[in-house]
C-alpha cells in the first residue's frame, strides 16, 4: 500500500462509527460508502465483491433501495487483503499505476456519459421551446 491510500478501518470501528438515522444498513451489514473505508486501496468495489463472494442485501433500507453488504464478509475480505489473498486485480486498486488509469478511464467515461445525456435533454427541451414558440406564432398570426 502507497502512502497516499489510506488504512482500512475495521469492521467493528465502521459500525461503532455510525449516526443512527435512516440510511444506516441493518445489523450485520455494511453500506456501500462503508465497504470503501474498510477497502480504500479498491476502487473498483462492484467486481471485487463479487470475485470474492461478498454477500448482499437488497431492499429499501431508511428512503433508499440500495445494496447492503455483509460484515463478516468484508472482514474476511479485508483481512485477505492485507494478507494478500484476496481476488483484488492490479487494475482495481488505487495504488497500481493500472489501477490508476482503469479509475481515470472509468471516471472519464462517466462524464462523457453525463455530457451526452445533458446534451440530449437539451436538444429536447429545445425543440420544446421551438414548437411552442411555432405553435404561438401560429396563434398570434391567425
Amino acid at each position: 500500500m502507497t502512502p497516499d491510500t489510506p488504512a482500512p478501518v475495521p469492521v467493528a470501528e465502521l459500525i461503532a462509527q455510525r449516526r443512527e438515522g435512516f440510511s444506516c444498513a441493518p445489523d450485520g451489514y455494511l453500506a456501500a460508502d462503508e465497504i470503501a473505508r474498510a477497502w480504500p486501496v479498491v476502487w473498483r468495489l462492484d467486481a471485487f465483491i463479487q470475485a470474492n463472494e461478498v454477500r448482499t442485501a437488497s431492499g429499501t433500507f431508511g428512503h433508499s433501495y440500495q445494496d447492503k453488504y455483509h460484515a463478516g464478509d468484508v472482514q474476511r475480505v479485508a483481512d485477505a487483503i492485507a494478507d494478500g489473498t484476496a481476488l483484488l486485480a492490479p487494475h482495481w486498486r488505487r495504488d497500481t499505476a493500472e489501477g490508476r488509469v482503469a479509475l481515470r478511464e472509468h471516471v472519464d467515461q462517466e462524464i462523457r456519459q453525463e455530457v451526452r445525456s445533458e446534451l440530449v435533454l437539451s436538444a429536447v427541451v429545445l425543440v420544446l421551446l421551438l414548437g411552442l414558440g411555432v405553435l404561438l406564432w401560429l396563434a398570434d398570426t391567425a
